[in-house]
């Protein structure tokens, strides 16, 4: 059987399209490198190992039969609705980091949303972290925290 590349490419990058993804999820669910579809995709690969070619073939052609399901976020800070893409190149953040990184930007209801899921604590130690090292943004966040943990306290 003769397997033409340059039209699995094309039919790989149009399934892709359609469900609306990158390079780099389609790569991450056939487990293989974001360069490797790239290559696939603009005919710029001369060989591939059956496995592999498989792999994204069988990824696409599942794409092109979950059109109908709706698409959810695995991304925490979609599923937690903030203002922010924090995680949009690690769907897998630790929740740490992600606290981290919401009170580094300062957005008052992103840290909200952070203590109503985390709870106050790991967001008063990521803000004493923080503070320590950035002196001039501790009174904003010392008094966004102080505001969030009244509202805890009225809400209880």
């Amino acid at each position: 059987m003769i397997f033409n590349l340059k039209t699995a490419g094309s039919q790989i990058k149009q399934a892709r399209l359609k469900a609306g993804i990158s390079q780099a999820e389609l790569a991450r669910l056939a487990e293989v490198s974001r360069a490797t579809i790239n290559a696939l995709e603009n005919n710029a690969i001369k060989e591939i190992g059956v496995n592999r070619l498989n792999r994204i073939v069988s990824v696409s052609r599942a794409l092109d039969d979950a059109q109908a399901l709706p698409v959810r976020s695995q991304r925490k800070s979609a599923s937690l609705n903030l203002s922010f893409p924090y995680d949009w190149s690690n769907s897998f953040m630790p929740d740490a980091l992600l606290i981290n990184k919401v009170v580094e930007r300062g957005l008052f209801e992103d840290m909200a949303k952070i203590a109503s899921r985390f709870g106050i604590a790991p967001l008063r130690y990521s803000i004493a972290e923080f503070s320590a090292k950035n002196r001039a943004a501790a009174p904003a966040l010392n008094r966004m925290l102080g505001n969030i943990e009244k509202a805890s306290h009225v809400e209880a």
